[in-house]
């Protein structure tokens, strides 16, 4: 496939390694799943069933823990065997505040007990929880036949004092004598609140998936949604046989021409059964929505695919076959190249780099050529200005007189100070030099102006310690120094001028001020208009000024330059900003080594 192009090749990967795959497997996956749903509908119907069946027997289990804690305590045993007789009354009702303590806290711990009654069969009766009236007969004959053994009954109606009419379960016990065990001493009656139980069931089993009761061990119905079924056998005795040989394992059941499947589980502690049958139908309406839901993301996969396929056209092969035209056409030496950048990703930053270099490259080109034109520039008049014939006239007539008094030795120290200045002005062999061969030049052009003004001229020169190496341009402090002496102040009136060099932070700031008059306050906006804009300027201080700045711009790029001083008090002052340079161990130049 190296022969092909992106386009292409996309296109393949895409069929060959999503659109087939993707099919394949769906359908795979749907037979699959389906098979797993139903698996885990199973077994999350098992787990319902037993926590139902862990629940219900527990709450059985509480329940007939009572009834044996009463059997072998001896308030509850005298309380039942106890005459009622005026000697007598006192300690039954203390008998009674006793056993009032236990079974309210029965009662206040556990929400589903609603009413505990104890009778003696010797006419003590005491009812605690809520006041209950029903037909109870029939189980409390069947608990005097069980001598003792704990008799539950079927879900029954009774009526509640205090919430009307209602169904219970309840467990009813006979109380024996603790001495030989046969005798029996009273009864004990324990009722829960059916909704409680028929909770657990429907959480088990919403009533919308199908339908959960209680049977006991010879099939009668213990508690159902339909109480016309409870305490008659199951309407379907086939199902009844078949869940005596299922042994708790899920099955399939036909009954009034709809399949279920039926989950049974069996409690060991009463022999009933939990049982639950679920129809086919809300099995499979439970799946089908989640396999409709997987056959729309298999189709939502395969458009989202085919999104991303166009998308990568857009988004990465088009950039890069911009990119490589254009490439082209920079090879070509073009250098109006330039790719058109759409996002902020890789791809984009891709195209503004290109873009970034084509433009760099075209302005190391410019800038090389303008940089030597304007240090040509730069030379020519300081040249011109070095050899001004009023200049040259004071000068020589200082020396003239100044030898004729000190004998020529001062003569000499002049001639020294101007052959220093010219050698240094017109030395043309490099655009480098170091910051103290600069201040040497610009205390050499001082010094002849001080013999010139005498005490009316005074400057100080300070170079912070370790940047006598530093790197800087050539000729770029002299020119404000001369701008210093040339319109800062006359010679009559004199002033100082003074020269810092330091450091701060990565920089290097070389501040040149005086004390002469200043800047008008329309010189101040219109250096500052040239500095941002570049346009040079027609007088001799402004193109000075510019043409230093447009140097230090271009050689050292944006945030350098020159920057006018304020609050300085009187007299006017300009700050140089270059990045602090030092050579190479080589010593070339002007490959400098920046500091960091």
């Amino acid at each position: 496939m190296r022969f092909f192009s992106l386009k292409w090749k996309s296109t393949a990967i895409f069929i060959l390694l999503v659109t087939l795959p993707t099919l394949m497997v769906g359908n795979f996956v749907l037979s699959e799943y389906d098979r797993i749903l139903r698996r885990q509908f199973a077994d999350s119907m098992d787990k319902n069933l037993n926590t139902v069946e862990m629940n219900l027997s527990e709450k059985i289990k509480t329940v007939e823990d009572i009834s044996d804690y009463m059997i072998y305590k001896d308030i509850f045993r005298e309380f039942m065997t106890t005459p009622q007789s005026p000697e007598t009354l006192k300690r039954i009702g203390d008998i009674k505040k006793e056993i009032e303590g236990f079974v309210t806290f029965q009662l206040m711990s556990k929400k589903d007990i609603k009413s505990i009654s104890i009778r003696g069969f010797g006419g003590n009766v005491y009812d605690l929880g809520e006041p209950v009236a029903g037909e109870e007969g029939r189980w409390t004959n069947e608990a005097n036949g069980r001598k003792g053994a704990p008799v539950w009954s079927d879900a029954y109606p009774i009526h509640s004092g205090w919430s009307g009419d209602k169904r219970v379960l309840s467990m009813f016990r006979v109380i024996n004598s603790y001495d030989d065990g046969y005798t029996p001493l009273g009864m004990v009656t324990i009722r829960l609140d059916e909704a409680d139980i028929a909770h657990l069931l429907e959480v088990a089993v919403p009533p919308e998936l199908g339908t959960a009761f209680l049977l006991r061990k010879d099939g009668r119905v213990l508690l159902d949604r339909d109480a016309a079924n409870v305490g008659r056998p199951y309407p379907d005795a086939g199902l009844t046989e078949r869940l005596g040989s299922a042994a708790n394992a899920p099955f399939r059941y036909e009954s009034g021409g709809e399949s279920y499947l039926v989950f049974a589980r069996s409690m060991k502690a009463t022999g009933w059964s939990v049982v639950a049958m679920i129809p086919e139908g809300s099995i499979v309406g439970q799946t089908q929505h989640v396999k409709s839901t997987l056959r729309t993301l298999l189709i939502v996969m395969l458009l989202l695919g085919l999104i991303a396929l166009v998308g990568f056209e857009f988004a990465i092969i088009r950039p890069i076959l911009e990119l490589r035209k254009e490439t082209h056409r920079l090879k070509k030496g073009d250098f109006t190249a330039r790719v058109e950048v759409r996002s902020r990703d890789e791809i984009g930053e891709l195209g503004r780099q290109f873009n970034h270099m084509v433009q760099t490259i075209k302005e190391l080109i410019d800038n090389k050529y303008k940089l030597e034109i304007r240090q040509r520039e730069s030379e020519l008049k300081m040249l011109q200005q070095q050899m001004a014939p009023h200049f040259l006239y004071n000068t020589l007539d200082m020396i003239r007189w100044t030898a004729r008094l000190e004998k020529a030795m001062e003569t000499s120290r002049m001639i020294e100070l101007l052959s220093r200045f010219f050698r240094t002005g017109l030395d043309r062999a490099s655009t480098w030099t170091s910051l103290e061969h600069e201040l040497e030049f610009v205390r050499s052009y001082l010094d002849l102006q001080q013999k010139r003004l005498g005490d009316k001229l005074t400057y100080t020169i300070y170079m912070e310690a370790s940047l006598e190496a530093a790197v800087v341009l050539k000729k770029i402090v002299q020119p404000l120094v001369e701008n210093s002496v040339k319109h800062g102040f006359t010679p009559r009136r004199g002033g100082s001028v003074n020269v810092r060099c330091f450091r701060e932070g990565n920089d290097l700031r070389i501040e040149v001020y005086d004390s002469g008059s200043g800047f008008a306050p329309e010189t101040v906006d219109r250096l500052r208009h040239m500095f941002a804009t570049g346009k040079a300027a027609d007088d001799l201080l402004g193109h000075a000024l510019c043409n230093i700045h447009e140097r230090l711009s271009i050689v050292y790029g944006q945030g350098y330059g020159v920057t006018l001083i304020e609050n300085r008090g009187a007299g006017a002052g300009v700050r140089l900003t270059m990045p602090l340079t030092f050579p190479l161990p080589s010593g070339g130049t002007p490959e400098e080594e920046r500091v960091s």
